[in-house]
């Protein structure tokens, strides 16, 4: 972690292009026998302007720390059960990611696959014989090529699907950040030879016009169960079912009802049941709590083990929100002896640590459901057991600290455990920037809604200091700073003790930075989280304000030097907010809504959210219109930079456009749009384009809204 004994003197503020300087953590997996975690390591090379990733292995009783794989984009580690392989996949130069596996003895590591269409993240049979993996199959190709394409047939084959004309006759046809859906994703194994020098034998596991995925062998080595949607309006509900398939036989067995999105299956230790997360399907909401379920495979029931009084507060998902690479959410985890599982579930600002008992009556260890580690000061994303030393690994950052590993261990206190950082891969950066840490608290919307917030102050670049608050019995003498408003996508997201680069950046440039969980955020329970559905741009909206208003009452704040930034949902927001008030004297939307109705016909996946977020377009025009800030426009004065991606297929660029188009038009307030070539809704093309984008965003404050 970032040393404290740096002289104050020898550090300065954060900026953008200290990207090129910060690593992260974005995945890992401990060992079978406990002693190593595998974990990816990313960076920005700055030569190249590229992404890059390494495996690197963490001895977890001696804190050391070594790279094993020297590959341009290496991830997705995964342990062989037996403990001697170490799968991973690899993309090199301009050839797809690959499935490779290297011996945990020694050795070089080796390719395994050569798929047309790449790799995704890789599964291991229980006897570690095979390792599954899903790729992408599209009609009249060859998927499994037994050696890869030379130059000039990969250039040939991109320039034939470059002007190749796309018959598009599926609702859903494409998805932001994977681009036009012209394929289904199947699963398939890769057999390993005895002989190592012998090719890997490849072969499908699933077939068909579905998409599969989320694959996990069972502990007898005989079934396969995997993530699918195979209803007829597979393109319009936005769910998805449990499946198992005979690996003997080759059998499909269906296992769930239709009426959830499912994901990250996995088996009890003696194979009888499969835990797994179930979201509903979207209908008279677009937010739901998602459920921790526990199957029985022989009869099919299902049942979820969270109980009935806890359900509506409790979801077990990564709802928060950050601008740094997020690793994904681990799966749920079974105890040894299969009477109560571990998953991460979402808790206000916070990602909690719960054990939930999956038997009748309960275990000796406590209640229903217990809190094994609360996320209170930090954003934990994913978490592995060892049971046999009784320690737990967790991947987490804070405001101040970008991803690490931790460990926590028991301690004689009951309840607690003692935590300490295994990894500490940007202390030297860290060590050496002077950081923000928020104020963290709540107030009283209009309604007297409680909502949660935090508001970070000015760095001190003297001293390393933030200002202190002002009281009535000290008033604060300093210079007021002026306060931006973050706003964060979704809507059903939140923020939380994650780490942020933007707000860093901004803080050390003399500018204070509030965020709020308006109503619509997730992590305060369902009904919460669905109370501003079909009301974007009303109690969301004021609730916003009187998160200002109630930072602004906390002291060292300009009440007129406010701005405001947001991107997707946020966006929206921005967007509303300057149509409705000019109480803000600059404004940056990034990737926005504009337009509710134009958007229900370009965005990827509002012709199904829609139902549960505003109702159908031809039902509801009226509100459609209303609630747009493209209605509003004429009223825009404060001055708004638009910021979109063009490759965004979530929220369309042609929704920055309209409005880019009328404000310049109306002429009413100062505008100008910047386009980022490459990007999509949440994926920047370049490193080098992300640090550029926040010197854009922090340019139109430093210009309308400026430190005196």
């Amino acid at each position: 972690m970032a040393s404290q004994s740096q002289p104050a003197t020898e550090r300065r503020p954060i900026t953008p292009y200290d990207l090129w300087e910060m690593r992260f953590i974005t995945d890992m997996r401990l060992s079978p026998d406990e002693r190593f975690i595998a974990y990816r390591l990313e960076s920005n090379d700055r030569a190249s302007n590229q992404r890059r990733s390494a495996i690197w292995l963490l001895d977890t009783l001696t804190g050391g720390t070594r790279q094993l794989t020297f590959g341009k984009r290496d991830g997705a580690p995964r342990w062989s059960p037996d403990g001697h392989w170490l799968a991973f996949t690899r993309k090199a130069d301009d050839n797809e990611t690959q499935l490779w596996v290297l011996p945990v003895a020694g050795g070089e590591a080796r390719q395994l696959t050569y798929m047309r269409r790449g790799v995704g993240a890789p599964f291991w049979s229980a006897d570690s014989r095979w390792i599954g993996f899903e790729s992408e199959v599209r009609e009249g190709e060859e998927a499994i090529l037994s050696k890869p394409r030379d130059a000039a047939t990969r250039e040939r084959e991109q320039k034939d699907e470059a002007e190749h004309p796309r018959i598009i006759t599926r609702l859903q046809y494409r998805w932001d950040g994977r681009g036009y859906l012209e394929g289904r994703t199947h699963l398939f194994r890769a057999i390993l030879p005895a002989d190592e020098n012998a090719q890997a034998i490849v072969e499908p596991l699933t077939e068909g016009d579905y998409d599969n995925e989320e694959g996990a062998c069972s502990p007898d080595g005989r079934w396969l169960v995997f993530v699918s949607d195979r209803a007829d309006d597979r393109d319009a509900n936005m769910t998805s079912d449990l499946w198992l398939l005979n690996l003997q036989t080759l059998a499909l067995r269906r296992v769930t009802d239709g009426l959830h999105s499912v994901a990250q299956p996995v088996w009890s230790p003696d194979g009888s049941r499969i835990a797994y997360l179930a979201t509903p399907k979207i209908r008279d909401h677009s937010a739901y709590n998602t459920a921790l379920m526990v199957m029985d495979v022989a009869t099919g029931e299902a049942v979820s083990i969270v109980p009935e009084n806890e359900r509506q507060a409790i979801s077990f998902e990564d709802h928060l929100y950050s601008d740094i690479p997020l690793p994904h959410l681990s799966a749920p985890i079974w105890s040894v002896d299969g009477t109560a599982l571990y998953a991460l579930a979402a808790h206000g600002g916070s990602m909690d640590l719960l054990r939930v008992a999956t038997t009748t009556p309960q275990p000796e260890h406590g209640e229903p459901i217990a809190h094994i580690i609360s996320g209170r000061d930090t954003h934990i994303t994913q978490v592995t057991l060892a049971p046999a030393t009784q320690r737990i690994f967790t991947l987490q950052c804070d405001p101040t600290h970008l991803w690490d590993i931790w460990e926590y261990t028991t301690t004689d206190a009951p309840g607690q455990l003692k935590a300490r950082a295994q990894t500490s891969v940007n202390a030297a950066l860290l060590a050496q920037r002077l950081l923000s840490l928020p104020e963290r608290f709540t107030y009283r919307s209009f309604d007297g809604q409680e909502i949660e917030a935090w508001l970070y102050r000015p760095v001190n670049t003297k001293e390393g200091a933030q200002p202190k608050r002002r009281t009535k019995q000290a008033p604060n003498t300093e210079k007021l700073a002026p306060l931006v408003l973050r706003i964060h996508g979704g809507p059903h997201s939140a923020y939380g003790q994650s780490f942020f680069l933007r707000v860093q950046v901004l803080c050390g440039l003399g500018y204070a930075l509030l965020y709020a969980n308006p109503r619509g955020s997730d992590g305060y329970g369902e009904a919460f989280a669905q109370a501003c559905d079909y009301d974007w741009g009303g109690g969301d909206y004021h609730d916003l304000m009187a998160g200002v208003d109630a930072a602004l009452t906390r002291g060292g704040l300009d009440p007129d030097r406010l701005a405001v930034f947001g991107a997707s949902y946020g966006g929206y927001m921005t967007n509303w907010i300057v149509t409705q008030t000019d109480r803000f004297r600059a404004a940056v939307t990034v990737n926005s809504v504009t337009n509710l109705l134009s958007s229900f016909g370009v965005g990827d996946i509002d012709s199904v959210w829609a139902e549960g977020d505003y109702g159908w377009p031809w039902e509801r025009e009226e509100w459609y219109l209303e609630r747009s800030p493209l209605t509003h426009v004429a009223q825009i004065t404060t001055p708004i930079r638009i910021i979109a991606a063009e490759n965004d297929y979530r929220c369309p660029i042609s929704q920055s456009e309209e409005l880019y188009t009328w404000i310049k038009r109306l002429g009413k307030a100062p505008v100008d749009f910047v386009r980022m070539p490459g990007a999509s809704h949440a994926i920047y093309a370049t490193p080098r384009q992300m640090a550029r984008a926040i010197e854009l965003e922090v340019e139109w404050f430093t210009r309308y809204c400026p430190v005196e």
